[in-house]
């Protein structure tokens, strides 16, 4: 970046020099502090991961579309994606609507979540008759009963 600050590459330097997990990891805890619409898990305008790739500079593109990517799996968001309603960029201005295609394929996620997560009742085993093989004496010969 041409105008990029001594103080924001020193940041991104330092950043960089974590792991990709740590790294994500300190994206959403900034995103998550910085910006309502992720705390409130609102439905998210369509394309807000160029607007979040460009007001964050200082990290990987990559690594916030993967933050994102995280948020945007998590059943509490799908959940709020399922009620329907308004979408929200990240200033919590509604700028859309989430459609019914949208909702009806959260509504399956979030199903397939529970269903995923359901303990299973496993059916008792059917049960074979016992047959009870004569018993052999010492002998070799079959015992009578």
């Amino acid at each position: 970046m041409a105008n990029e600050t001594a103080l924001g590459a020193a940041l991104k330097n330092a950043v960089q020099s974590l792991s990709k997990k740590s790294q994500t990891e300190m994206i959403a805890a900034h995103v998550y502090a910085k910006y309502d619409v992720f705390k409130q898990f609102r439905p998210l305008a369509l394309g807000i991961h160029e607007t979040l790739i460009a007001a964050l500079p200082q990290f990987d593109a990559q690594l916030v579309s993967r933050m994102l990517a995280n948020h945007c799996r998590r059943q509490r968001y799908l959940k709020a994606l399922a009620r329907g309603g308004k979408r929200f960029d990240l200033a919590l201005k509604a700028v859309g609507e989430v459609t019914a295609e949208e909702k009806a394929a959260a509504e399956r996620m979030c199903q397939a979540r529970a269903d995923k997560s359901a303990p299973k009742v496993e059916a008792a085993p059917a049960t074979a008759p016992v047959v009870e093989a004569p018993v052999a004496d010492v002998a070799g010969e079959a015992s009578a009963e």
